[in-house]
């Protein structure tokens, strides 16, 4: 996947709003949104957007200071805790494996990279709803049965309380599950604090990969998550910028799971704004 020019102004509006969360505004804001505006002006159209939001996001954090996102993180963790007890029951009422998957996907809306708001709730229906079209699920439950080491790759904040499901099931089947979460801040994607709050460490081993890319930049990661990834029987690979960045690998090891949260990742997966999706990478395409 490559940079569209319909990437542009969601990159804009990336500043905008962590500008807004940081209460970062007047001259001091203009001077900030200008310095990120020359990055987004030299963005290559080549490289896949998260490259071009990971610039933009450590400009960001080099000119505010500390973690602009941590309450919003904070905030969410607690909400996805106190839902946690009624999605479980839901999941296991559409099937313990299925509905664990659907309550990892649902909670991909825990998005500020790219939404200035969210309905969970909303998310969630639409999750137990929605089909997981195409053979993706499916060739996922064959994965899961002949694979014997995992590595989960975590994306955002409260969502990975919902992950907890997925990894607990996972387990439940006899799988070593290693889940892997951003080594700094960056936008609202989960850290080793985040885990642990959610629970994470209680049911599998936590790692970070090393760096605060957006996505999962391999070259910039860490020895010991390359490690893993390497040799990991199966990756489950949790949100759009994952799988913005590692769809060209062509490695039929990694599962893509997320909510479609863009027309330009739709028409790459032929998929529909909104629809979620479980799809197998091979040969460098999702299908």
């Amino acid at each position: 996947m490559i940079t569209d020019l319909e990437c542009l102004p969601c990159f804009h509006g990336q500043v905008s709003r962590t500008l807004r969360h940081a209460g970062v505004s007047g001259d001091r804001g203009r001077s900030i949104s200008r310095k990120a505006g020359r990055i987004i002006e030299e963005a290559s159209l080549r490289e896949v957007p998260a490259r071009t939001t990971t610039r933009i996001h450590r400009l960001l954090r080099l000119e505010i200071g500390g973690d602009p996102y941590r309450s919003i993180k904070d905030a969410y963790n607690r909400v996805a805790l106190d839902l946690l007890p009624a999605v479980r029951d839901r999941a296991a009422r559409a099937g313990r494996f299925e509905g664990a998957v659907r309550a990892a996907i649902a909670g991909n809306v825990i998005d500020f990279g790219i939404y200035e708001s969210i309905d969970l709730h909303q998310s969630l229906d639409e999750s137990f709803q929605l089909p997981l079209s195409g053979d993706g699920f499916q060739a996922l439950v064959r994965a899961v049965r002949d694979a014997s080491s995992i590595l989960y790759l975590c994306d955002n904040a409260g969502e990975i309380v919902f992950d907890r499901l997925l990894i607990e099931t996972l387990g439940e089947q006899g799988k070593t599950v290693t889940a892997a979460v951003k080594g700094m801040p960056v936008i609202n994607d989960a850290t080793r604090d985040d885990a642990a709050f959610a629970g994470l460490d209680q049911c599998c081993t936590v790692i970070d990969n090393g760096n605060d890319g957006i996505g999962t930049l391999l070259e910039e990661c860490s020895a010991r998550f390359l490690e893993a990834f390497r040799s990991a029987d199966l990756i489950i690979s949790k949100g759009q910028a994952n799988f913005e960045t590692l769809m060209q690998s062509g490695d039929e090891r990694i599962f893509y799971l997320f909510k479609v949260k863009c027309p330009v990742v739709a028409r790459v997966l032929g998929r529909e704004n909104g629809a979620i999706v479980v799809a197998k990478d091979n040969a460098g395409a999702a299908r």
